[in-house]
């Protein structure tokens, strides 16, 4: 999966002197930033691995060459010798900071922060174009499920009807330990040994995370986002997985967008998916998406939607659109 070079801005700086490797900085080394750096330091990396943005530079980093600059002052960060960044930050204000004020400097951002990006893709898309850099962030939607590409093509095929999808893949783990007759704590805690849920779950669990997913969708598929606040969504707790178990069957967290003339309604909530063998069969840590556009034809993809490789294999992927098209 990777950006679609055609829907971006080509970024005059992005491939630099003939044959010079293409300099990236990383903001953030935890999971994905940590695993996006091991990736850009591999000996045959044809990449140069630039600078580091984090919280404590006083922290020890063993492995990491001194010929990489490590800054916990965004701007130094920035002040380095940069073609691209990849967003890997924690925090949405701080992502969404740090990749206007790269764009805004002509330097390519690759993000995997779904929540600095939600509800504000047309003003980055804005920033990227006035100053001719690249904006690329299929990483933060659905992992290693081309999802942000799949609605491009759909959207390029026709005009979008509406779009079904499972976006989180920490929340259908869960799921599939529920079905399986784990107790909630149980499969929540297994989420987390597993890597895919964070100590703090909260922002899975809440709906948020699959609702940020979802309005970047809209964006892709509509050409406008909606606004968060309009985005109902249903939290998964302790009482809902009892529902569910009394119940039976398979239920999903499906989030959604319907387009109904000129307007756009979209929702997180959990839905019985018995009789939809696409979306009762994605298991683990799986996401899917459906892509129907206005003639009936449906576009589809599944990948694993949770977890460090799948999130850097994205962000990669993306980063070879912009090496390739530079």
């Amino acid at each position: 999966m990777g950006l679609d070079v055609d829907d971006t801005v080509s970024n005059h700086n992005a491939g630099g002197a003939a044959g010079r490797r293409l300099r990236v900085g990383v903001a953030g080394l935890g999971v994905i930033g940590g695993g996006a750096a091991l990736q850009l330091a591999a000996p045959d990396s044809p990449y140069a691995f630039s600078a580091a943005l984090v919280r404590d530079r006083t922290k020890p980093r063993p492995g990491l060459s001194p010929d990489v600059g490590v800054h916990d002052d965004p701007d130094a960060f920035l002040n380095a010798p940069l073609d691209m960044v990849i967003d890997a930050l924690p925090d949405g204000a701080v992502g969404y900071a740090l990749i206007k004020a790269a764009l805004a400097r002509g330097i390519g951002v690759v993000s995997a922060n779904k929540q600095a990006l939600a509800g504000r893709l047309a003003e980055l898309h804005g920033t990227a174009k006035q100053h001719c850099a690249v904006l690329a962030y299929a990483a933060s939607v659905g992992g290693g499920a081309p999802m942000v590409e799949t609605v491009r093509r759909a959207r390029a095929a026709g005009g979008v009807r509406s779009v079904t999808a499972i976006l989180n893949g920490t929340v259908n783990f869960i799921l599939t330990e529920l079905a399986a007759g784990g107790a909630f704590q149980d499969a929540v805690k297994s989420a987390q040994a597993a890597g895919f849920a964070e100590p703090d779950p909260a922002a899975d669990l809440s709906g948020e995370d699959a609702r940020a997913k979802i309005a970047i969708l809209s964006y892709e598929a509509f050409g406008e986002e909606i606004d968060l606040e309009a985005i109902a969504i249903e939290a998964l707790d302790e009482s809902k997985a009892a529902d569910f178990a009394k119940a039976g069957g398979v239920w999903k967290q499906l989030a959604r967008i319907e387009a109904s003339g000129d307007r756009l309604a979209a929702r997180v909530g959990f839905e019985r998916v018995d009789a939809d063998p696409f979306l009762r069969d994605v298991a683990g840590e799986g996401n899917a998406l459906r892509v129907t556009t206005d003639d009936g034809e449906t576009h589809d993809c599944t990948g694993k939607g949770a977890g460090r490789d799948p999130t850097v294999d994205s962000i990669f992927a993306d980063l070879k659109a912009v090496r390739n098209a530079g």
